[in-house]
Parts: C-alpha cells; sequence; structure tokens
C-alpha cells in the first residue's frame, strides 16, 4: 500500500484447492460493497521452517529445493484426518496447515488494503460433516484470524451465479466442481434466503484434471517421444479458448484432445445421470473452461449447463459475496434439507463424521503459530504494522 492510499475496508472469499488457491476481495466504496475482485492465484504448497516460519505459493516452491521434507500439499481436504504431516521432525495436523495457509491470505490482502479483513468466507468440500467444518473453524479462531463464515465449495458458486441470474425459491442446481486433482458433484435446492445441499458425491476416479493431463501425456509421447509433463498440463488450457496449438513438437487441434478425453469424463461424470429436475448444472474449477465437459454434462443431465465466468477462481469471488452480507460472528451457512420430494433416489446427505477407531499410540503434534501478522486492528483512521509497535 502506498503511503498516500487510504486504508480499505473489506471482506474475504478464499478457496483452497488440491493444486491452487484463490482468492477474492469485496471492498466497502461507500454506500456499497464492491463486486468481487479476484487476487493474483497461487500454487497450494506450503512450507515450513525449522523456525516455523511458514511460506506458501512459489516461495514454498522456492525452498522446496533445499528442504522438500517440509513442503505439504493437500493439506484442506485431509482436514480431520487422524495422520499428521511430518514436515522435517515436526508433526502438524491438517487443520492447523490449512489455518496457516489462510492466515497467510489474509495477511497478503491486509498488506494490500491497508488493514486486516472484518470477515473471511472459506470454502470445503460439500462432503464434510459437523466435525470437520469444526476442525477448521476452531483452527481459524485459534490462528487469531478475522470472523470466519464456513460454507460448502458449491454453495459458493451458485451463491456466486445467483448475482447474475435470479433462481427462484425450490428451483434445484446442480454443481460440478472439476479442478485439478478433485472433483465434486452436488445438488442444491434454492431455499427463501440461501442455498440448501440437498446431496452430494465424489466420483470414484475424482481426480479428472490430472487425468486429462495423463492422457494428453500419453497421447504426446506415442507420437513425439518424452514430452514434459508441465507442457501438457498447459496444452489443455490452451485448447480451451484455441482450436489449435502447438505443444512442443507437436500440433493438437481440439477436436483431437476431445476424442480423446471425452470417454474419461463420460466415466468420471456418470453419477450426474441419477439428478433429475434439475433447471440447470453449474460448472466451475479450473479445468471446467474445457468445452467438451459443458457438452459431456449436458449429454448426461439433458439440462442446461453454464461455465461460469474465468471458473478457477468461481467459488472464490461467490465466498467473497456471502462473507459481504454477513456482519458479527463466524456463522456456517447452510444446512442439510429433507428430501425433495420427486427427485429420483436422492436421500439427503448425512454427517460425515467416522464412528469412534480404535485407538492409537500417542502422537506428540506440534502447535503451528500462523503467519506472523502484517498489521493489527485499527482505529478506523488507519493501519498500523506490528514493527511500528
Amino acid at each position: 500500500m502506498s503511503e498516500d492510499s487510504t486504508p480499505m475496508r473489506h471482506v474475504l472469499g478464499i478457496d483452497i484447492g488440491s493444486t491452487g488457491i484463490a482468492a477474492a476481495v469485496c471492498r466497502d466504496v461507500g454506500e456499497r460493497w464492491s463486486e468481487p475482485v479476484v487476487r493474483a492465484p497461487v500454487e497450494s504448497v506450503v512450507h515450513v521452517a525449522a523456525d516455523a516460519t511458514v511460506s506458501v505459493g512459489s516461495e514454498a516452491q522456492r525452498q522446496s529445493a533445499a528442504e522438500p521434507d517440509r513442503v505439504a500439499r493437500g493439506f484442506a481436504r485431509r482436514v480431520g484426518d487422524e495422520v499428521p504431516f511430518l514436515l522435517g521432525d515436526e508433526l502438524y495436523t491438517a487443520e492447523a496447515l490449512t489455518a496457516a495457509v489462510i492466515g497467510w491470505v489474509v495477511d497478503q490482502a491486509a498488506a494490500d488494503e491497508g488493514e486486516p479483513a472484518e470477515r473471511i468466507a472459506v470454502s470445503h468440500p460439500p462432503s464434510w460433516g459437523v466435525f470437520r467444518r469444526k476442525l477448521l473453524l476452531d483452527a481459524l479462531r485459534a490462528a487469531g484470524l478475522p470472523p470466519a463464515i464456513l460454507l460448502p465449495s458449491p454453495v459458493a458458486a451458485a451463491e456466486g451465479h445467483l448475482a447474475r441470474e435470479r433462481i427462484d425459491p425450490g428451483t434445484l442446481v446442480g454443481v460440478c466442481r472439476i479442478g485439478g486433482e478433485h472433483v465434486d458433484l452436488a445438488v442444491l435446492r434454492r431455499g427463501a434466503t440461501t442455498f440448501d445441499l440437498v446431496t452430494s458425491a465424489e466420483p470414484s476416479e475424482p481426480s479428472a484434471g490430472r487425468m486429462l493431463d495423463d492422457l494428453l501425456f500419453e497421447h504426446l509421447r506415442e507420437q513425439w517421444g518424452d514430452v514434459p509433463r508441465a507442457l501438457c498440463t498447459e496444452a489443455k488450457a490452451r485448447l480451451s479458448t484455441a482450436p489449435e496449438i502447438e505443444a512442443g513438437p507437436a500440433r493438437v487441434t481440439r477436436a483431437e484432445f476431445e476424442r480423446l478425453v471425452r470417454p474419461a469424463l463420460l466415466a468420471t461424470l456418470e453419477p450426474l445421470r441419477r439428478y433429475e429436475r434439475l433447471n440447470a448444472v453449474l460448472l466451475v474449477g479450473g479445468t471446467a473452461a474445457i468445452p467438451v465437459l459443458a457438452e459431456v454434462v449436458a449429454e448426461l443431465t439433458g439440462c442446461r449447463v453454464v461455465t461460469e465466468p474465468e471458473p478457477a477462481s468461481a467459488v472464490a469471488r461467490g465466498a467473497a459475496l456471502v462473507a459481504r452480507l454477513h456482519e458479527g460472528a463466524a456463522v456456517e451457512s447452510t444446512a442439510l434439507v429433507p428430501k425433495v420430494t420427486g427427485f429420483a433416489d436422492l436421500e439427503p446427505d448425512e454427517p460425515d463424521d467416522e464412528p469412534p477407531v480404535p485407538p492409537r499410540p500417542p502422537v506428540v503434534l506440534t502447535p503451528l503459530e500462523p503467519p506472523r501478522r502484517r498489521f493489527v486492528p485499527s482505529r478506523r483512521g488507519g493501519s498500523r504494522s506490528e514493527d511500528d509497535e
């Protein structure tokens, strides 16, 4: 923040995926809140140094070259897992790592906006029950973060869509999130004021984004020999907008790519066939921009398919919209609802808290302090760094 900038009251929406971290900010611009502004994406990787210093994204990636045993990925999906992460000689719970990463995101925004966020809204997989949500919420509180709202990622995506298109109460909406590592499928019902989670599913082969990379990699390798894996990921993204691209020595057309991946997508998204009476299906996630995905989902559901604008950040933007609506203490924004009459074979989701497991040998976990707060709460005239004290 420049010296002549005015500290900006703001809220944050945060979405931690397996491969990327997306965040969006809504600012108080006087009479109203601004629309969500997407912050630069960050790779979903965290490094914890021997002195417990936390780094995220590119810096964590750089640190991993010298200390690969101090780097973690996929931590958000493992909240509630009794098996901790071993980083160096220390053990950390998944929720502690997730809260530390969220703290890092909050710090980065505070540095740009001039003061900490008033509230944050954090998305989570739709399969989470009360147990996992409480673990993360407690970890966020212990980290000294702003009041937090936890909401399922499909609810956040639907809230973002609602900002552009009216959805009448009682309407059933499907959400398909297809990212770099995981696929989440969910059905929501629009209530009087919010979206209710009716059911959710994770396909038996959930790593669709990586699977498409693998298919393209094998295809190119058969024709041209060894090619860098990163080249395939980049080629997949470019084929979302270009009819034909050059990938190293190879030329790949979108039609060729679609013929290659269509069978795999049909198999992965097969659970969508049983979702009836849907008004529309929303596509979000980093892989959702691939045009053939919308064709496959339409074939499976027979309903209108909407690929959200900038699908990789759609969940974060929707979470930011939810954050700006709430004033005050931490809440959870959605509840499970009774079965929808006439909705084929779908029972409401039950909390996924597992039954007690046999006792295990005691494990000593290392408390993880969140990243050092760059800013402390200000009197409305501005913010000050802890270094100024």
